[in-house]
């Protein structure tokens, strides 16, 4: 985004982690850094555009999520009640207690 100091305008420009001031211009550049304000604008809205539609299928996520939930504890119960036991992950038959 383009910004005005003194008359002179200056430009922030992110390279890697580190962001660096570059000079643009005076007084005439004025219209071409308002051309790159509008440009991130757009940039920015097409951004927000995108971020909207994620959100959107991010909650047909959360539905078959809590379907995937409810199936493994159906599981569980059905394992544990034929008599098996979960084992560091895995699922194992009871041994029969000899006497």
């Amino acid at each position: 985004m383009a910004h005005q100091r003194n008359g002179y305008w200056y430009q922030s420009v992110r390279e890697g982690q580190h962001v660096r001031t570059v000079y643009i211009g005076k007084d005439e550049w004025g219209l071409v850094a308002a051309c790159d304000n509008e440009r991130q604008q757009e940039r920015a809205q097409e951004r927000a555009k995108l971020q909207a539609l994620a959100a959107q299928e991010g909650s047909g996520d959360k539905a078959v999520d809590a379907i995937v939930a409810q199936l493994k504890a159906l599981t569980d119960n059905a394992l544990t009640a034929s008599g098996y036991h979960k084992h560091s992950g895995t699922w194992r038959k009871k041994r029969k207690v000899r006497k």
